[in-house]
């Protein structure tokens, strides 16, 4: 019952600010008008959440905001669990050099701090191509596939030696068809966990990189960018900080609650069985 109720509050979280996303334009004014004359207006009727050092108003920039968050976050999980599950798969699958070479990967990757390494490659592909929405999706999943692929490979190499694919491989069939119809599909509950947990801490680097000032670039609007043009105004004009903020956490502790659940839910369903 507990684990029903977090899992069912996570999702709601995650479903109410994916929902004002959505509904941004129908909801929400243009988060790019200015009005020099209203700015730094704390929260009101008319501007729920105050408006910003340009006059905007934070409530249109916030759920806009979230659009940006949530389908960057989303896109980079998807992409990395792609990537993640193939390496991993084909690591744990076929053993050997391919999996030492692939494991030694992982662990230098697992040896520096995500954030790190997602700093020097946006500053890396910026100076390059330019800042970009792309630029901080590609810089994200470099890093963030490796998870998936560790996961992957812990659960292929419990399953490869199960009695359904020794029959499978003893019937001739091909490596490729046993790894997408018979492991991936076996391995997909715990990658589905991590990846919704993981969703939480894609939207926290997203923040972070924008706060750094390395993010989405404006005037586009996002939830760390925000935070970085409030920290002078954090005395003055609080609300800059605190609803970008606010609305950080909430995302963060919804999907990290779904996960949770998700995760419960499959382990008891295992033990049931």
């Amino acid at each position: 019952m507990v684990i029903k109720m977090i899992m069912w509050i996570g999702l709601g979280i995650v479903l109410f600010i994916a929902l004002l996303g959505l509904l941004a334009p129908v909801i929400a004014d243009d988060p790019y008008k200015t009005n020099m004359a209203e700015r730094l207006k704390p929260p009101s009727l008319e501007h729920p959440f105050g408006t910003d050092q340009l006059g905007r108003d934070l409530f249109s920039r916030v759920i806009y905001g979230a659009r940006v968050s949530l389908l960057v976050a989303i896109t980079i999980t998807i992409i990395s669990m792609a990537i993640g599950c193939l390496i991993g798969a084909i690591a744990g699958y076929f053993g050997g050099i391919i999996d030492d070479v692939i494991g030694r990967i992982i662990d230098v990757f697992l040896s520096i701090p995500e954030l790190i390494i997602n700093i020097a490659l946006v500053g890396i592909l910026s100076l390059a191509y330019g800042p970009s929405i792309w630029s901080v999706i590609l810089a994200i999943v470099i890093t963030n596939w490796v998870s998936y692929a560790r996961i992957t490979r812990g659960i292929v190499l419990s399953l490869k030696e199960r009695e359904f694919i020794i029959c499978a491989k003893a019937i001739g069939a091909k490596d490729s068809w046993i790894l997408i119809r018979h492991i991936i599909p076996n391995a997909l509950g715990p990658i589905i966990v991590l990846a919704t947990l993981n969703v939480g801490n894609i939207i926290m680097t997203i923040a972070s990189l924008g706060f750094l000032g390395l993010g989405i670039q404006p005037p586009t609007p996002e939830w760390g960018q925000i935070l970085n043009a409030g920290k002078n105004y954090i005395t003055t004009a609080p609300w800059i900080t605190f609803f970008p903020g606010l609305f950080i956490a909430l995302s963060v502790l919804g999907f990290n609650l779904l996960g949770e659940g998700l995760r419960d839910a499959l382990e008891r369903r295992a033990i049931e069985s």
